[in-house]
């Protein structure tokens, strides 16, 4: 594995043909520089990540460099970009770009990476890619990461950090890891990484969603005390620390079917508080009960587009021939879709849990923050895998946060992580809660508490 990435040390930087000049329907110039490209993935059967880097507005040659995944599996990064904490966004249900006081490219260097291969515009090759995993996802991460320095040498020194969310929990400390590995193998063109942050992220399987999300759901008000005691009959009880005693029993699985079929329907997952934003009206419950079916029954028939959010405004622009001009997208690249259905089915035992150890021994800096009105990865699960499972010292008590002379959230500064509550967010956190989330990033990457 090293001596492939080794490999791509060398040769002279691509930038110059990723310039973006212009960003489509912006209708002023920017005080940035924005690049956009691919990063080849050498010998894969044809893996090409696209990525967007939008430079800092505040000072490019030392604010930190960032790097943005969303989740999936299978989703794009440019959600995050369009959606959520890029320099211009669209409203949940409109299609004309906004310019965003809050970009998180305010104070750093933004790259949106869209992967795995096949996801977005990034190039899938061979169809036998769409086979793949968590650590293949990490390999492929790292050895772009290593084409983008090669070929933006100067950030190779500037202090380093990936985030994301959702999936992305699992992305983000993987590739941390194999970071931290490759750094430990070679003298030359180390990453200068120094930490993660991750949202609503799943971690632990036999803590997050299905567990979490029924414990989440009665507190929530989302079912009836009939309903708590069955499940307490059938799955164990709902307020054990230690997670439901017999989760897989098929009287168990039979009552979170129910549930997921009775509650579900009609109200956003993602947000329970927020508005859905329904593709139709007829095809609104169908849409639900694929996406549970797929997100914890562990199906890989993940929709195109996740139930309740926001998606015409980024289907008109990233698939307007246009905008694929301005962004260098070539031909052969695949039509933009929100999310596609990777084969990711024999993954999904791993999670993410075993790599945080390592991670805080290391001494990078580590933020798990949670909106908490998001159902999909509730953040009583973060909670508790933090809490129940790494058992790290508590340097700084539970205490609320202020953005706008408001309480924001709630954090609690571990011995080497810091836990983030965000009053009032769902799952995509920036996209909901942008002056609270831009505050608590610039927080995190000053090194600074809450």
């Amino acid at each position: 594995m090293w001596q492939v990435i080794l490999l791509i040390g060398c040769g002279l930087g691509a930038r110059p043909r990723d310039f973006v000049e212009k960003m489509p329907w912006v209708n002023e110039p920017l005080n940035y520089a924005m690049y956009s490209g691919y990063l080849d993935i050498p010998n894969s059967n044809g893996k090409s990540l696209h990525y967007i880097l939008v430079e800092s507005q505040n000072d490019p040659a030392n604010d930190p460099l960032v790097l943005w995944l969303n989740g999936g599996p299978g989703c794009s990064s440019l959600d995050g970009f369009i959606y959520e904490h890029g320099p211009y966004v669209f409203p949940d249900e409109g299609t004309k770009l906004q310019k965003n006081q809050w970009s998180w490219n305010t104070n750093a260097s933004v790259i949106y990476l869209e992967a795995p291969a096949g996801v977005g515009f990034s190039k899938m090759g061979d169809k036998s890619n769409n086979k793949t995993n968590d650590q293949i996802t990490a390999h492929d991460n790292l050895v772009a990461l290593l084409q983008f320095f090669r070929d933006f040498p100067e950030f190779k020194n500037h202090d380093f950090y990936i985030t994301g969310e959702s999936y992305a929990g699992i992305y983000v400390p993987t590739l941390a890891y194999n970071i931290l590995l490759y750094n430990s193998y070679t003298l030359f063109d180390k990453i200068n990484l120094q930490g993660i942050a991750v949202g609503n992220a799943v971690t632990d399987w036999n803590i997050d969603c299905d567990p979490a999300f029924i414990k989440w759901a009665w507190t929530h008000s989302l079912f009836n005390y009939y309903w708590y005691e069955k499940i307490t009959e059938d799955c164990g009880r709902i307020d054990d620390k230690a997670g439901f005693s017999d989760l897989n029993s098929k009287p168990c699985q039979d009552d979170i079917a129910t549930i997921y079929e009775t509650v579900v329907p009609g109200i956003n997952i993602y947000n329970i508080y927020g508005p859905c934003i329904h593709n139709n009206e007829e095809t609104a419950k169908k849409d639900h009960r694929i996406y549970f079916s797929w997100l914890f029954k562990k199906n890989p028939k993940l929709e195109v587009i996740p139930p309740c959010c926001a998606w015409k405004g980024a289907y008109e622009y990233f698939r307007n021939v246009t905008v694929r001009e301005a962004f260098h997208i070539p031909a052969d690249a695949p039509v933009w879709e929100f999310c596609v259905d990777l084969d990711y089915h024999d993954d999904f035992q791993h999670g993410s849990l075993y790599t945080y150890p390592h991670l805080i021994k290391s001494g990078l800096r580590v933020m798990v923050y949670s909106g908490d009105t998001d159902g999909s990865v509730p953040f009583i699960g973060s909670r508790e895998w933090i809490q129940e499972e790494l058992k790290l010292e508590v340097k700084r008590d539970y205490a609320s946060w202020w953005v706008d002379n408001q309480v924001a959230g709630y954090n609690i500064e571990y011995d080497g992580l810091t836990f983030v509550t965000v009053k009032g967010a769902g799952h995509m956190v920036p996209q909901w809660k942008r002056p609270q989330a831009h505050y608590m990033i610039n927080q995190f990457l000053k090194g600074q508490s809450l």
